[in-house]
């Protein structure tokens, strides 16, 4: 970060160090720059290209109403010159398309972002480093018929981000601009100014992305392992735009606009209506890698433990895939969705009678007649999402439901234990079990640009440590151990699923929730690894008895008790 108390400065128009005139095809005469803020920064001109770059690739972070940029191009060594400034060096260019994050109020837009150097008399200095913004006022004609920037964009014609070499105790971070040709400006942009407080803005948030660089900030959380961003987004754009439709309408239905202004729980409409639609949004995507080979659907549905309001079952009813939810009781909610009208049921379960009827009476055929009976089809996809005492029993139950297709994604919230709630500040996986595992085959190794640290005797381990936020130390074995409980917990989570035989993975997902981790099962994990002198049938046999030992020590302490359907104990939302 800037040094504290180190506030920007604005700037006069003949503030020293002023840029040459920019020489453009497209305009008969150099153009003027106007200074407009600096402010004094700690680091390296290395830095000041790396934190800039990040701004470039991720304009997101620096603006809510941006929701990413599409890299059309990237050129390191660009030949040709479409703008010259006198006496730097075009080192880097990138073609960016920008997607608004409200399509109903914004419009998309390209925009050349260019590198340029200049290096200074002083050897032991560095030079001076530049990053050109420049919009495609022609492209912008095609998305807008008068070519108007739209408002997430600063309006100006050319945007400079500028980094002087240290002249005292500190370099300088500078902001230049070149006027759109339709504004009158004779002196410097007053202070209310809006693209004077947008530049102010901007010039903090990219000394902070440089000084962090040089101070080596490195990411803790990653977005994405397991889907891409874009897809997810456009996904959620399109669920969110197709269900518009005004409830009015000659062929009514029940739409998000809807439920955010007649929302009938007493929790918040907006956190869950887009909180459900983003995860429908990455369970779509997600499951088209997963089960490429069938339609990208679950052969056996999906199956809601714990559904509360049910708009996640609504949302994926309404895009065409099988499956049904369960909670403790029925929500105000349930009995207004409709077109179609999902399969929202009320079932109070017991893990533990369940688990133990099922090694009795192994489920052949999927049935939902009396509270033994299995609620899990062959081959279907599990979803725990805030699930409270639940979550830690999602891997058992996808242990026990028969099928090679079967699958979870486990979003836990509070925190629980098979019994009793989960109060451990640290966890780690026994070394004496990790070392059991079998290795990865070459071509499923996980590469990852993680900080934190995995023993390479436990690779199946990789791509659960890929998304840690935090690594406070390390096992004897070289095992990471996560700092704090929530961290500990999805230790004891991940556990538990090599223990019921599923590769743990993590994907920080794009909810609008503190709660955000989601521990997903897609691979077994002699799938994965191979089988390592042990056949298939004996790994399934060793997960099972796993399982049944789970739920032995379980009932031996006894202390599990199910909740009711009906009273205030099932009076909760996930």
């Amino acid at each position: 970060m800037p040094s504290k108390g180190v506030q920007p400065t604005a700037l006069a128009l003949d503030a020293p160090n002023p840029l040459p005139r920019l020489r453009s095809p497209s305009s008969p005469s150099p153009l003027d720059w106007i200074p407009v803020v600096s402010l004094p920064v700690q680091c390296r001109l290395e830095h000041f290209e790396e934190g800039l770059l990040e701004l470039v690739l991720q304009p997101e972070h620096s603006s809510s109403t941006i929701l990413r940029a599409d890299v059309q191009a990237d050129d390191e060594q660009p030949g040709e010159r479409l703008f010259e400034l006198d006496g730097y060096a075009c080192t880097r260019r990138i073609r960016r398309r920008i997607l608004p994050n409200r399509p109903q109020f914004d419009w998309a837009m390209e925009q050349e972002c260019l590198f340029y150097e200049r290096t200074t008399h002083d050897s032991e200095d560095d030079g001076e480093g530049l990053l050109l913004l420049l919009p495609d006022f022609e492209q912008l004609k095609t998305e807008q018929p008068d070519g108007r920037l739209p408002y997430y964009h600063p309006q100006a014609s050319a945007l400079a981000f500028r980094f002087l070499p240290r002249q005292t105790d500190a370099a300088l971070l500078r902001i230049d601009l070149i006027p759109l040709r339709s504004q009158a400006v004779s002196g410097p942009l007053p202070p209310t100014d809006r693209l004077f407080r947008t530049c102010l803005a901007l010039v903090k948030f990219a000394g902070k992305l440089c000084t962090g660089k040089a101070d080596g900030w490195t990411k803790r959380i990653h977005h994405d392992l397991l889907v891409g961003k874009e897809e997810v987004q456009d996904l959620y754009q399109q669920l969110k735009d197709k269900y518009k439709t005004d409830i009015e309408s000659q062929s009514p239905r029940l739409t998000f606009r809807w439920m955010l202004h007649n929302w009938r729980e007493s929790t918040d409409a907006t956190k869950h209506v887009f909180e459900d639609v983003a995860i429908a949004a990455w369970l779509i995507v997600f499951w088209r890698g997963m089960y490429a080979d069938c339609g990208g659907r679950p052969p056996g549905g999906f199956v809601d433990v714990g559904c509360g309001n049910g708009l996640l079952v609504f949302i994926l009813a309404a895009e065409g895939y099988q499956g049904y939810g369960f909670d403790l009781r029925e929500r105000k909610s349930w009995a207004s969705y409709s077109s179609p009208t999902p399969d929202l049921r009320v079932r109070s379960i017991n893990p533990v009678d369940l688990i133990s009827h099922a090694f009795d009476d192994p489920p052949s055929e999927f049935s939902a007649d009396d509270d033994l009976a299995w609620p899990f089809p062959p081959d279907s996809f599990l979803i725990f999402n805030h699930a409270d005492e639940m979550t830690p029993w999602c891997a058992l139950f996808a242990a026990m439901t028969t099928g090679d297709r079967v699958g979870f994604l486990n979003i836990p919230c509070c925190l629980h234990e098979l019994v009793g709630r989960f109060e451990r500040q640290a966890y780690t996986i026994p070394d004496d079990y990790l070392s059991a595992l079998p290795s990865l085959s070459p071509s499923d190794t996980v590469d990852t640009t993680s900080s934190v640290t995995v023993d390479d005797r436990y690779p199946l381990l990789r791509p659960f440590y890929a998304a840690s936020p935090v690594s406070s130390s390390t096992s004897s074995s070289g095992a990471s151990i996560l700092g704090g409980r929530y961290h500990a917990y999805q230790l004891y989570l991940a556990h538990l699923t090599l223990l019921c035989g599923f590769l743990p993975e993590r994907e920080a997902l794009r909810i609008p929730s503190t709660k955000n981790f989601g521990i997903v099962g897609r691979k077994r994990v002699w799938d994965v690894a191979g089988a390592d002198g042990e056949t298939v049938a004996e790994a399934k046999a060793r997960v099972r008895e796993e399982v049944r030992r789970l739920v032995e020590e379980v009932k031996r302490k006894g202390e599990w008790r199910a909740r009711k359907p009906e009273g205030k104990a099932g009076e909760r939302e996930h």
